[in-house]
């Protein structure tokens, strides 16, 4: 903590006394407590880490369940604080709201909005996640999550690796498409991974892009990348995800194997719309190849030429393959409104757009022409390639763009509290 009240009750931060010895001398000198539970408080000011309060082993305070926090965190509010503040923004930090009893990092008010600022230096729950996120809704209050450091795990020739944790702070924002916002407190930079593109559960395709600190104002921009996920990358990670599934996995308890064998299909040999790149396919923990052959099987090898089938149906389809483990949902705790009917819609769209469906209406599709099988893996080539080539044609203009701040996400500006 970097706040707290002395024997007096007077409001003590110790932002502006990080590196002032002479005061934090005389600070020494007092005693404090917990702006919210009132039990004593520890002041630590020594050498290595940075100065700040602390709770007495086994505290009952509710807001010191997540404690010792780490100097990145520290730091971090610190330097959020201040550039703020700089900004012109009134701001308090580590702001406790009883209503809830959930105290933010940093609360910045404006004339027309509240926003609580969670800087996030290590992994939360989803559902920590999601019910904090609701808390600052339910009294009216814009929640803000930032993550502390680099938004990935490692980065290796453009690709990126991304933890479960990473994927729950993921948003959306036209032109940028899924994104994380982080602030890295030791480069003191803010960085943006946008265009995040899932190759596998972990691995993804994105642009990385960052700002100095010193150098960035509000509304906080980001240049758009005009660059996309090379869709040769995707069929090579694709082909190699399959022949590793193959290798490695079990009939027993590996759904896809079982249902491609069971029913007398080669893994190899699958229709080539099965394992398509689509929006919104990161609401799925499983690969496209397994939820997308999961509706050639049910639904598409089922139907005849002229054929009516419903968004509704494959749906059912889905939920009905979710429910007996075929395949795993992935929700986004800061973006509710993604879901993996998304990606089904996408899917279908994507399929229209290469004649094997006539779209008539907002749910109703008619199929226009037989799903083939190869007889082949040189011919399954083939197809899949072609199919990636109208592909890449399909994704080469690019998405208008949402011009709101990137730190207060969804509003075109803000207005200051002088």
């Amino acid at each position: 903590m970097l706040t707290a009240l002395n024997q007096d009750g007077k409001y003590i931060t110790l932002v502006h006394s990080f590196y002032n010895k002479e005061l934090l001398e005389r600070l020494r000198s007092n005693v404090y407590f917990c702006p919210q539970c009132h039990e004593p408080l520890i002041l630590k000011a020594g050498e290595i880490r940075i100065p700040h309060f602390s709770h007495r082993k086994h505290s009952l305070c509710t807001t010191s369940q997540s404690e010792p926090e780490s100097i990145q965190h520290l730091q971090g509010k610190k330097y959020l604080y201040n550039f703020l503040t700089q900004q012109g923004l009134s701001v308090t930090i580590e702001h406790y709201f009883p209503d809830i009893k959930q105290r933010a990092d940093l609360f910045v008010q404006t004339y027309s909005h509240s926003y609580a600022i969670e800087y996030q230096c290590s992994p939360l729950a989803r559902s920590l996640l999601e019910e904090r996120t609701k808390g600052y809704k339910s009294i009216g209050i814009v929640p803000l999550w930032i993550m502390g450091g680099k938004p990935y795990q490692k980065m290796q020739k453009g690709l990126f690796s991304l933890s479960d944790f990473h994927w729950s702070m993921i948003r959306q924002k036209k032109g940028y498409g899924h994104h994380l916002l982080s602030f890295d407190s030791e480069s003191m930079r803010f960085y943006l991974l946008s265009q995040i593109t899932s190759i596998s559960s972990k691995i993804v395709s994105a642009t990385l892009t960052s700002r100095t600190i010193s150098t960035a104002t509000l509304p906080l921009h980001f240049p758009i990348s005009k660059t996309r996920m090379k869709h040769l990358t995707w069929l090579q990670h694709k082909r190699k995800w399959l022949q590793n599934k193959v290798q490695y996995g079990n009939l027993v308890h590996d759904h896809f194997l079982k249902t491609i064998y069971s029913s007398g299909n080669n893994p190899f040999l699958l229709p080539p719309i099965c394992g398509l790149p689509v929006p919104h396919m990161e609401c799925f923990y499983s690969h496209p190849l397994e939820w997308q052959f999961l509706i050639f099987q049910e639904c598409l090898s089922k139907l005849q030429i002229g054929t009516r089938v419903s968004l509704k149906y494959i749906n059912q389809k889905m939920e009905a393959g979710i429910k007996s483990g075929f395949i795993n949902p992935r929700f986004f705790p800061l973006d509710r409104e993604i879901t993996w009917r998304n990606a089904v819609e996408n899917y279908f769209s994507l399929l229209t757009e290469m004649e094997y469906f006539t779209k008539l209406g907002e749910d109703l599709f008619k199929m226009n022409k037989q799903v083939k099988i190869p007889m082949s893996i040189e011919e399954g080539m083939q197809w899949e390639e072609a199919i990636f080539r109208k592909i890449n044609d399909r994704n080469s203009s690019l998405a208008k763009i949402d011009e709101s701040c990137f730190f207060f996400e969804g509003l075109a500006g803000f207005t200051k509290i002088k």
